[in-house]
């Protein structure tokens, strides 16, 4: 009778320690699946909106090129022109300061991880955008 219950003893310990095992290891994988797919997740996000940066940068600096001409012509103008370049001139201005709301909030959105046809889509009315307020110059300046 002792033999079998230390027998029945043996196989319950043996049973409960290769099943704590085998969730410890099932513990550990999952832990480690989920570091693995966290990591990789922010790694694409930030492949991505590395490509968005770029594009957000270019923006700025066609923003901060026509912002200058901007300035110049103000400058040149002085402060009694023609009623119809100054009004030409303020409509250019609004679209400047479009622009730069748009470069705001696109900059907020790839802070807060949009989808990159929102961004997309955001960048290419900034950049058509940024032609108006071209023309705009060109108009007055020509």
């Amino acid at each position: 009778m002792k033999r079998s219950r230390l027998k029945l003893f043996k196989t319950t310990s043996l049973t409960i320690s290769i099943i704590g095992v085998l969730l410890i290891l099932l513990t550990v994988g999952v832990v480690g699946y989920v570091a693995v797919s966290s990591l990789s997740n922010s790694v694409s996000t930030t492949v991505s909106s590395g490509t968005s940066y770029d594009q957000l940068d270019q923006v700025k600096t066609q923003y901060n090129d026509i912002n200058n001409k901007y300035e110049a012509l103000n400058k040149k103008l002085g402060t009694n022109p023609d009623p119809n370049v100054k009004t030409t001139f303020n409509t250019g201005k609004v679209k400047l300061s479009e622009i730069k709301e748009s470069i705001s909030s696109i900059q907020n959105d790839i802070n807060n991880g949009k989808s990159d046809s929102d961004i997309q889509t955001k960048l290419n009315d900034t950049k058509i955008k940024i032609n108006e307020a071209n023309d705009i110059y060109n108009q007055i300046a020509g």
